[in-house]
Parts: C-alpha cells; structure tokens; sequence
C-alpha cells in the first residue's frame, strides 16, 4: 500500500483519538463528576508506567514486519516468539497492579471523594485492562510493521469506540466508577482478541488460538540487542513522561491532578496529529535503508519533516494563544478552564517539541539504533527525577510544567542534530533549526496571536468562539503552508511515494 494511502488510513484513526477525546471526557465529567475524572487521570499515568513491560518487544515486532530482507517463514517465527513472550509480560503487569493497588491507595494518593478500599478496587479493575491494552498494541504493531495500516486503524478506532464511546451507555444508568472500570476491561478484551486474529490470518491464514507457546533461542539472539535498546528508551520515556503526574498526585490533591490531566490531553493531541505520518514512515524508511537508498531517503525526510513542523508549529500556537477559551468550549466549566488553563501553554510548547522529535527518532529506529535515546533519557532523569519534585513542592503542577517544557526544548535541539549527523550526512544547521524548526514555529504563533483579540460579543457565547478558534487555526495552518510549503511541493509530497 502507498504511503500516501497510509498517511490517509493513519490520520483517520488518529483524528478518531482527538475526536473521541474532545467529545467523551466533557461527558464523563458530567455523568461522574470531577472527582472520578481525576481518579480516571490516575489510571493513566498506571497503564503509562507499564507500558516500560513492554521490552521493546512491540518496535522490534513492528520492524521485523517491514524489513524486506526476510522471508514470510521468518517472520512467523518472530511473531510466534515475542507473541509468547508478551503473554508473560502481560501476567507480570496484571499481577504487579493487584499487588500494589492496596499501597497506592493507602500511601500516595491524596482522595477525600473515595475511601482507599474503593480506590484500590479500582486499581485492581484497571489491571486486567492495562495487560490487555499492551497486548492490543503488541498485535497493532504487527499490522503496522506489515503496512496493513488501513486494517490496523479500522481496529484502532473499534476498540475506541467500544471502550471510550459505548461505555457512555452503562454510565448513564449505573453512574459509578466501578461500571465504567469493568466496561473499559471488558472492551479491551475483546478489541484485542478481534485484532489477534486478524494478525494470525495475515501471517499465517488462519486465527491461531489456543496453540503452545513458542519461545525460540535464535529469535531472541538476532533481536535481543534491538530489543533492549527500545526497552531502554521505553522505560526511560515512560519515566520521564510520567514523573510529572506522580509527584503531583504524591504531593498535591487529585484534583489539581485531574486539571493538569485536562491540560495534557489537549497538548498530546500534538503528538497525535504527528503519529500517523510517523507511523506510515516507518516501514517506508526501514526499507529504504535495508536497500541503502540514501538519496531517496534525504528527500522522504525533509519533504514530510517540513510538513510535520508547518502542522505541529499551527496548531501549537492555537493551544498557546487560546488556552482558557478552548477548555471552556471543550469543557462548558468556566471555573475549571480557568483552573486548568494556566498549564496549558507550557504544556502545548512542551508537547509541540515531544512531537518534532518523532520524525528524527524515526530514523534511528529505521537504523535499529537506540543508543542515543538511552544515553539522553538516562541524562534527562538525572535532570527530572529531583527537578520534578522540587518544582511541585516549591511551584505546584506549573512548576512540573515548566521542568517538562525545558527537558523536552533541550532534549529535541541536541537530538535532532546529532541523529542527523550520524544518519543524513553533511549537516544544515540552519536548515534543521532555522527552515524546519524555528522559522514555522515564529510565523505561527505571530499569526495566531494576531487572531487571538476576540471581539467581546463572542467571548460568552460558546459556539461562536469555537468557531473564532476553529477559523483562527485554519488561517494559521494556511499562512504558515503558504510559506514554507508552496503548492507544488505539497503537490509531490501526495505523490512521489504512491
């Protein structure tokens, strides 16, 4: 399938992301109340944490899907393998959530809505959906490795609307966190039972459950070295991504982490809007460099990085500039947009840098190379670890906002420059900083500051400031396309790869 196709099935599922985020968590807010939607944060940052189980099996399922230089045989024997090794992996993160869920509740976080017996009951809950989630993505990696993209986003966005939308009709009669829990659990199951089968019938013909597990020596030693490098970067990141979260639920309320939550769901949608160029890049460049096609690469890399960074740079400024009115149209809380908005420029910068950091680290991962995301996460949580914890207690969550915001700046300038280095031959620094960075990122937010002074008759009515907002981010998009992508470009950029 095209590249262009793919891009187009992966937009598609991530649009369902931001669209199913956008339309749910208001309603969840209103059916369950603030409090639960801040216990509902919480869970986040758990199932956050156990993605570090993953070990990297996940990448290196997906790689070994798209590299050209193996057979079908092959490629069996990879999946069959990480497969029974991930099953384990998916016991260990169940078990290790019951074990803990009684501590949690009674040690860390600071509830007064809900006892800790029923907190760590919810906990418990929650495991059984975490294990299954690692296990949903373990099979989409599959897919995606295997270009099925279209197929891989059908089941994406099934599993969305069944967990996340359909579980909306049980709350609306049985309005309690133990009903929503056990949906989400129960939805996750299924989603990933579908989406194993349908991995099996494209690797081997046919649906393969109930079969021994297979673990074989030679997988492991041709993939043990890669592996560990993403489960390095996997766990790093987890941490750095989480640490935030958890010294605010530690030192503060749950609900100044709810707000801060609120904040971050809106700032990844960022890192949303990147993924599925990314994901449909991938196996293109895993390809390409097993063929050493490295003139054809130079121009994949920098035609779709200036796209990413017209399409990050946009959006990021709407984020930054509207940051109160888009919390109250998304929320129809007043008081906890204005609670919640304080966090949100810092965090849309924070998360726009996360997110241009995505197509650089592509090619390492196309390369197999993840020494340099170890050495730098590794570097960074000397920075966090004590950082995040000294911010919150001296500055509160804004503080966390702020020690994320620099480690993410800092960590996209010095990665950016050195995977170019080592990957895309003679470096341009004015064309990876200036052209493809600093440039879309100056002429956004110029454009959408100057759409940011609205006219005091649609302050208080909510849907026509959604559209001021919604107006003020195509103008932004199209005049910062305009410079730095012209139509031609942008023409190629839909065709070169058919």
């Amino acid at each position: 399938m095209s590249t262009r196709k793919n891009i187009a099935a992966n937009f598609v599922g991530k649009f369902w992301s931001i669209l199913s985020n956008f339309l749910f968590v208001p309603l969840y807010i209103h059916i369950l109340g603030f409090d639960s939607y801040s216990i509902i944060s919480f869970t986040l940052v758990i199932a956050g944490l156990m993605a570090v189980l993953d070990a990297g099996l996940t990448a290196t399922l997906s790689r070994e899907m798209a590299r050209s230089d193996t057979s079908l045989d092959e490629k069996i024997s990879v999946y069959r393998t990480l497969e029974s090794a991930y099953f384990i992996l998916a016991a260990v993160v169940l078990l290790l959530i019951l074990g803990a869920s009684n501590l949690i509740a009674d040690k860390w976080l600071n509830v007064d809505a809900f006892s800790n017996n029923e907190v760590s009951l919810f906990l418990r809950i929650i495991s059984l959906d975490v294990a299954f989630q690692l296990l949903f993505r373990f099979y989409l990696g599959g897919l995606f490795g295997l270009e099925h993209q279209v197929q891989a986003n059908v089941y994406q966005i099934l599993w969305g609307v069944l967990r996340n939308g359909l579980v909306l009709v049980p709350i609306v009669f049985f309005p309690s966190l133990n009903t929503f829990f056990w949906w989400q659990a129960c939805s996750t199951v299924v989603a990933t039972l579908l989406i194993k089968a349908a991995l099996d019938k494209r690797l081997m013909g046919r649906s393969c459950f109930g079969q021994p597990p297979v673990l074989k020596k030679e997988v492991f030693s041709r993939i043990w070295r890669f592996a560990l490098g993403v489960l390095l970067i996997t766990m790093v990141s987890s941490i750095n991504t989480q640490l935030d979260k958890l010294a605010i639920s530690k030192m503060l309320s749950i609900e100044v982490l709810g707000h801060y939550t609120l904040a971050i769901s809106l700032g990844q949608g960022l890192v949303i809007l990147v993924s599925p160029i990314a994901a449909a890049l991938l196996p293109r460049l895993t390809a390409l460099y097993s063929q050493k096609a490295y003139k054809e690469i130079d121009a994949l890399y920098h035609t779709y990085g200036m796209l990413i960074a017209v399409l990050v740079s946009s959006v990021m400024s709407i984020l930054f500039f509207f940051p109160e009115e888009i919390l109250w149209v998304w929320t129809g809380k007043a008081a906890l947009a204005g609670e919640a908005s304080i966090y949100l420029p810092v965090v849309a910068f924070s998360m726009g840098m996360l997110a241009l950091a995505i197509h650089p680290y592509n090619i390492a991962i196309a390369n197999g190379y993840t020494r340099l995301n170890n050495i730098m996460g590794i570097v960074s949580l000397v920075l966090t670890i004590p950082g995040y914890w000294l911010a919150v207690r001296y500055h509160g969550a804004l503080g966390a906002a702020f020690v994320f915001c620099i480690v993410q700046t800092m960590t996209l300038i010095v990665y950016v420059f050195l995977i170019h280095r080592r990957f895309m031959g003679k470096v341009s620094l004015f064309r990876i900083y200036g052209t493809e960075m600093l440039l879309p990122i100056l002429v956004s937010m110029v454009v959408a500051f100057s759409c940011s002074f609205i006219p005091a008759t649609i302050e208080g009515n909510r849907w026509l400031l959604l559209i001021w907002i919604l107006g003020a981010a195509i103008v932004t998009f199209c005049l910062t396309s305009l410079v730095f992508l012209p139509v031609k470009k942008v023409t190629s950029l839909f065709h070169q790869n058919d």
